[in-house]
């Protein structure tokens, strides 16, 4: 495959795996492009620049996020901003330098193509491409560079990243408090935690309470298997429900494999409490900025907090 545009190329795979869909590839990782409007941002131009390789060719390259539009970050209001897939692009424009994206699976972040991304997750990548979706195939799995957990961080040295993402992460985790702590301690000085948190009012997590933070400060001092079971309890008696003569079976066999989850569940203003009091009494952020839930009730299912070092 030939070079161009500063060493980047776009490429359609003609053998049918990747239909009809055009990347960017670039530092190893194909990135989808999901209107060629912005291609003109990179300095391509369609259909002209546009390159035929197999299917085998393009596999080659690791999956990265889809393209992100250029933003001008200090120029866009946040609150002009209508679509999901628009704010998350708008919180990624910040970012540079070396970061790492826990739980990436088949959505990676919309990342600069600028930055190095390493992918990181607690599964090995066998055990991932097992329990994919319907629907969902291998190679558009993040392969990861590392094994580690978005709690404890382990084999990240210390402020070493500039960024650390968790896009629907944080909800899976036994003590988010903790990997606040740690994701400070991973950060160089002005690096960025990014959080795309789920809403408890827009998923399949309604029926559930709220965590509390009193909760969350228990989890974090006073960890225990039995509170753990309990959260196991609460998920498929509310969430995924399942039949009551099922559920004892159905707990304790998820929670003797330590299936995945989410383990607690916060709107906007719940998680704000919980990073405040973090802020002043555990770690200091120099910076917090978040932004509440989209308005479409249908499509608009997360809220987005930056905190920074």
């Amino acid at each position: 495959m030939s070079r161009s545009r500063c060493g980047f190329a776009l490429v359609q795979a003609r053998g049918g795996k990747f239909g009809d869909k055009v990347y960017l590839c670039a530092n190893g990782k194909r990135h989808y492009v999901p209107s060629v409007d912005r291609l003109k941002h990179y300095g391509f131009k369609w259909p002209q620049d546009l390159q035929q390789v197999s299917d085998e060719v393009l596999m080659a390259f690791q999956i990265g996020g889809w393209l992100p539009e250029i933003l001008p970050h200090e120029n866009i209001k946040s609150d002009s901003i209508k679509s999901s897939m628009t704010m998350r692009e708008y919180v990624a424009a910040q970012l540079k330098g070396i970061g790492l994206e826990v739980g990436a699976a088949t959505s990676p972040f919309p990342v600069p193509i600028g930055c190095k991304v390493l992918y990181g997750d607690r599964i090995p990548h066998e055990q991932l491409v097992a329990s994919l979706y319907p629907g969902q195939v291998e190679f558009e799995l993040v392969r990861s560079d590392l094994i580690t957990d978005f709690g404890d961080f382990n084999g990240i040295a210390d402020q070493s990243l500039d960024f650390i993402i968790g896009c629907h992460v944080i909800e899976h985790v036994f003590d988010p408090i903790g990997t606040l702590i740690n994701a400070y301690r991973a950060l160089r000085l002005g690096g960025m935690l990014v959080l795309v948190i789920p809403d408890r009012d827009r998923t399949f997590d309604r029926r559930r309470p709220l965590t509390e933070l009193d909760h969350l400060l228990i989890d974090h001092e006073q960890p225990d298997p039995q509170r753990d079971y309990g959260h196991y309890e609460e998920f498929y008696r509310l969430a995924f429900k399942t039949p009551s003569d099922q559920l004892r079976s159905k707990v304790e066999h998820q929670f003797r494999c330590r299936g995945d989850l989410h383990v607690h569940v916060w709107n906007y203003q719940t998680f704000m409490e919980m990073i405040a009091y973090v802020n002043k009494n555990f770690v200091r952020w120099s910076n917090i900025w978040s932004h509440q839930t989209l308005s479409d009730e249908k499509n608009d299912i997360e809220f987005y907090f930056t905190l920074t070092k």
